[in-house]
């Protein structure tokens, strides 16, 4: 039951996205775009994916060297159950 309800969830979503989208895309279907607008839309793709790219690079890094075990070992804990503090 919970996956029918996923996937109709899903589904509304994407009409929902593509009832928004393609009034607007047919609003715009007889502007041509100048060799600025490419550059553009080819910079805004290829640093989403560089930040994207460098954002999942640095959780697995962190990940697999151990530098964020500490933090979720003092949340596990608690704050009271600090030895230093006592």
């Amino acid at each position: 039951m919970k996956r029918i309800v996923v996937i109709a969830g899903a589904a509304v979503l994407l009409v929902a996205i593509l009832a928004a989208i393609v009034p607007m895309w047919m609003m715009s279907a007889g502007i041509g775009m100048g060799i600025h607008g490419y550059i553009a839309v080819f910079l805004t793709i290829f640093f989403s994916f560089a930040v994207g790219g460098g954002l999942m690079f640095l959780i697995f890094y962190s990940a697999r060297h151990g530098i964020d075990d500490e933090a979720h070992q003092a949340t596990r804990r608690g704050p009271h159950d600090d030895p230093e503090l006592h």
